[in-house]
């Protein structure tokens, strides 16, 4: 779909500092909509780590580097020599929003540090870190990957089988939700900046991040102290049943049946009305006592169907359940399809945008970029000559492909 309408965050600039998963995916997203978004990646390190993570799309573009650095420029800097310092403040004086997650005290090292040049600098700019533990506290210095966040924030605790070991969550959530936060947080700040002319610092934890999803959990803990203390369910539901994971003909099924209305349309659905009277299962507190039983009874019927039909059947009963799929099948699936969650034009081949908006939609304006593929153009925008540029390719302060 296109549209003539500007996109939402037009005349944004980010820079984007960050490797790895959280701070990309955020930068990725203000970029899908219409952020210019010039990601800043370090000589020394040949770029962000993810370029070289999995299959390759080309020789500094893995296929996971392009999913969350679309949408972006790529310039390499070494701000660690005085003229890559020197760049990397002549660009944040014409930039709105910085996303970094280097090791706190980092940035300090090299004297810009936020409190000690940024915000005096550059009054306006919003600064935007992201580490595993956050800014201050005890833990502040020490590194953090996404299953730091998972097990400190508690997740890996109750993920798992009831009487299996503590299991971390497959996807990286505690990256992505600290991506989709520091989002949240940039937007919160620009908005603010409209009323009070200043930028501010966004300090974001990976745990901290983690924590806040698991809110019901907490919540049950504070209220009823450790006699409400969370634990592994595995596919069960304290509060519900039949819910959980069911095998059917060809697979499995996950069904959510919390309320009698549930029940009763799910029993009807697949002929087995006697069910609902069943003493064993005739009140919610009666079916959660006889789950065991109550399984055994829908599987008896569910071996007659397929995993997609009996799903289908049940949600146009209006029962919440669902097929198991793996990721080609869920990324293929025809509501996928009609939501246009694989998007395959034009040499990208990615996923979709979760955000529809009616008037300014995202859009994939370019691929991911070739390590420092930008520089020329970028450092000419600011004011330097073909010269000053080959110079510092020269001195290595620069590298890529800044003729590109």
């Amino acid at each position: 779909m296109t549209s003539s309408v500007s996109p939402a965050l037009k005349g944004l600039r980010i820079v984007d500092m960050t490797t790895n998963l959280a701070g990309p995916f955020c930068g990725q997203m203000l970029g899908d909509f219409g952020a210019e978004v010039i990601k800043l990646e370090s000589p020394l390190t040949k770029g962000d780590m993810t370029r070289k993570i999995g299959p390759k799309k080309n020789d500094t573009v893995s296929w996971h580097f392009m999913n969350v650095n679309r949408n972006k420029q790529s310039i390499a800097v070494d701000i660690a020599k005085p003229e890559g310092k020197e760049i990397f403040l002549k660009l944040l004086a014409s930039t709105d929003v910085l996303i970094e997650n280097t090791k706190t005290g980092s940035l300090e090292k090299f004297g810009v540090g936020y409190e000690q040049c940024l915000k005096d600098k550059f009054p306006q700019l919003i600064h935007c870190a992201i580490s595993g533990f956050g800014r201050t506290g005890p833990y502040a210095k020490f590194p953090g990957y996404d299953p730091v966040g998972q097990a400190y924030g508690g997740l890996m605790s109750l993920n798992g089988a009831v009487d299996g070991d503590p299991t971390r969550c497959a996807f990286y959530i505690s990256d992505l939700s600290t991506g989709l936060h520091a989002t949240i947080g940039i937007l919160l700040a620009l908005y603010e900046r409209d009323k009070s002319g200043l930028g501010q610092f966004i300090d974001l934890s990976l745990v901290d991040c983690t924590q806040v999803l698991q809110q019901q959990f907490v919540s049950h803990w504070l209220g009823g102290g450790d006699d409400y203390k969370p634990a592994r369910t595995g596919n069960l539901y304290a509060g519900a049943s039949p819910a959980g994971m069911f095998e059917t003909q060809d697979g499995h099924i996950t069904i959510l049946a919390a309320k009698r209305p549930h029940f009763i349309k799910l029993c009807q659905s697949i002929g087995r009305p006697e069910l609902i009277t069943d003493e064993r299962f005739s009140s919610l507190k009666a079916r959660i006592k006889n789950h065991t039983s109550l399984k055994s009874e829908l599987e008896s019927s569910f071996k007659n169907f397929a995993a997609e039909a009996l799903a289908e059947q049940l949600l146009s009963s209006g029962v919440p359940a669902a097929p198991i799929l793996d990721i080609p099948q869920a990324m293929h699936h025809k509501q996928a399809q009609a939501r246009e969650m694989l998007i395959d034009k034009d040499g990208y081949r990615g996923q979709g945008f979760a955000i529809k908006m009616s008037r300014t939609p995202a859009k994939i304006s370019c691929s991911a970029p070739r390590f420092g593929e930008h520089n020329r153009n970028v450092l000419l925008g600011l004011g330097l000559t073909e010269s000053e540029i080959a110079a510092l390719e020269d001195n290595q302060v620069i590298a890529g492909a800044p003729s590109s």
